[in-house]
C-alpha cells in the first residue's frame, strides 16, 4: 500500500512537472515569435529611416524640396523684366502771317473802307476763309499793323492806323492766339494809343510782344505742355538799338522756361522784293545767338526763305488783311508754318517740316475787300512761282501746295 502510495506520488510530480514545463515552451515560442516581429519592424523602420535620410541627402544634394521635388530656384518669382519707357513725342504747328491793319488811316473816307466792311459784315467775315488753317494749328501769331483805340492825338506821320477796340473779335473768332506790336504804327496814336492797344490785347486774352522805347514785353504762349516765346522789335525805326532788346528777349524767355522762341521783326524797305543788308545780318545773329526761327514783316511784299544753320529765317510775309491800302497793286500773300517735334521735351532737328500756303489779301482781284484767301490752281502756281523767284538765292523752293521740295544750308 505504502509502495502504491509512493509511486501515484511520483506519477502526479511527473504529471505536474510535464504540464508546467509544456507551458513554458509556449510561452517562450510565442515570446521569441513576438520579439521576432518587433525585430522586424524595427528593421524595417531603420530602413525606411535610411531611406528618408539619404532622399533628403539627395534632395539637398540637388536642391530640391523633398515633398515638390522643386528647388529654391524653381519656388522663386520670375524677375519682372525692365521695360524702358516710351519717348515722349508733341509736335507743334506754328502759323504765322504778316502785316494785319485792322482798321483804316486817317486819309480814307468810309466808302469802300475797311470800316465800312466790318459795319456791313460783322466781325466774323474778315478771315472766314483761313480760320480752318489758324484753328488747326496750335499757334497763330500775325503782326498787328496798328491800335486799337478812339483816340484822336495822332503823331505827325504820313499814314496813321487804327481800328476800333472792339475790332479784336476778329483775332478772336479765328483762332489767332499772338499778336507782334514791335513796328512802325504802334506809336500812330501817341502813349494812349499803345496802352489801348495792349490792354484791348490783354482783355481778349492775346498774348503779345513789345520792345522799344514803349518799354519791353516778351510774350510767352503755353500749348500741349511747351511753351512758345517770342520777341518783337522795329529794326525799321530803332535799328541797332534792337540787338540788345533781342538778347535780353531770348535769355528771359529762356529762363521762363520757353522751350522754343521766335524772333519777330520790322525790317526792310516798303515795296522791295530784295533784301537789306541790315536784313540778312539781323536774322542770321539771331539764329547764332539761339533763336529758333526768325520771321519779318514791313516790306508789304513777299521776299524770300532763308534755311540758316538749320533754322529759319523768313524775310517778309507781305501783307495779310491790311485794312491801311483799299486796293494793293500786288496781292500776294502767304502762310508760313512750322512743325517742331520735341522727344522728352528736347526740340529735334527738321529742316524739312515747313510749308507756305500761297494766298491773296484780297477775294477780289479788283479791290481790296480785306477777306484773305488761300489760292488754287492757276492763281496759286502764280503766287508760288513768285515767291520760289524770291527763294532762289537761298536755294530753296516749294511745290504749288507749299510744301517744300528743295533746301540748301547756306
Amino acid at each position: 500500500m505504502k509502495h502504491r502510495c509512493k509511486r501515484i506520488g511520483i506519477l502526479l510530480l511527473c504529471i505536474v512537472f510535464l504540464t508546467g514545463c509544456g507551458q513554458s515552451v509556449t510561452e517562450k515560442k510565442e515570446d521569441a515569435s513576438q520579439q521576432e516581429s518587433i525585430d522586424k519592424e524595427s528593421q524595417v523602420g531603420e530602413i525606411t529611416e535610411d531611406r528618408k535620410e539619404d532622399e533628403s541627402k539627395e534632395a539637398g544634394s540637388e536642391g530640391k524640396d523633398p515633398q515638390t521635388g522643386k528647388t529654391e530656384q524653381d519656388s522663386m518669382p520670375e524677375p519682372t523684366p525692365e521695360i524702358e519707357p516710351e519717348p515722349v513725342i508733341t509736335t507743334i504747328t506754328i502759323s504765322a502771317v504778316g502785316d494785319v491793319t485792322l482798321g483804316t488811316n486817317q486819309k480814307h473816307s468810309y466808302s469802300k473802307s475797311f470800316h465800312e466792311y466790318y459795319d456791313k459784315y460783322g466781325s466774323e467775315y474778315f478771315l472766314q476763309k483761313v480760320k480752318e488753317v489758324f484753328e488747326a494749328d496750335d499757334f497763330t501769331i500775325i503782326n498787328c499793323e496798328g491800335t486799337f483805340t478812339e483816340s484822336n492825338e495822332r503823331m505827325d506821320k504820313l499814314w496813321n492806323h487804327k481800328g476800333k477796340p472792339e475790332y479784336v473779335e476778329i483775332l478772336t473768332c479765328a483762332s489767332v492766339e499772338a499778336a507782334t506790336l514791335g513796328n512802325n504804327h504802334i506809336m500812330d496814336y501817341g502813349e494812349v494809343g499803345v496802352t489801348d492797344t495792349i490792354s484791348t490785347l490783354e482783355q481778349a486774352g492775346i498774348e503779345y510782344a513789345l520792345s522799344g522805347p514803349w518799354g519791353n514785353h516778351y510774350g510767352i504762349y503755353e500749348v500741349e505742355g511747351i511753351k512758345i516765346g517770342f520777341v518783337s522789335v522795329n529794326e525799321h525805326y530803332d535799328d541797332v538799338e534792337c540787338y540788345p532788346w533781342l538778347e535780353d528777349g531770348l535769355k528771359t524767355l529762356r529762363e521762363e522756361g520757353a522751350d522754343l522762341v521766335i524772333a519777330c521783326t520790322h525790317w526792310g524797305d516798303d515795296y522791295l522784293h530784295e533784301i537789306e543788308q541790315a536784313q540778312y545780318d539781323m536774322g542770321r545773329w539771331c539764329i547764332d545767338q539761339g533763336y529758333d526761327l526768325v520771321v519779318g514783316c514791313h516790306p508789304h511784299l513777299l521776299q524770300g526763305i532763308e534755311c540758316y544753320k538749320d533754322r529759319y529765317i523768313v524775310y517778309s510775309m507781305g501783307n495779310f488783311c491790311y485794312g491801311g491800302n483799299k486796293n494793293p497793286k500786288e496781292k500776294d500773300s502767304m502762310i508760313f508754318q512750322q512743325t517742331f517735334t520735341f522727344v522728352d521735351g528736347q526740340l529735334q532737328t527738321d529742316t524739312d517740316a515747313i510749308r507756305v500756303i500761297p494766298c491773296r489779301l484780297s477775294s477780289s482781284t479788283e479791290k481790296n475787300d480785306y477777306c484773305p484767301m488761300i489760292c488754287e490752281g492757276e492763281m496759286a502756281k502764280e503766287t508760288i512761282a513768285n515767291l520760289n523767284m524770291y527763294c532762289e538765292e537761298f536755294g530753296i523752293q516749294f511745290d504749288v501746295d507749299g510744301y517744300l521740295i528743295r533746301a540748301v544750308e547756306e
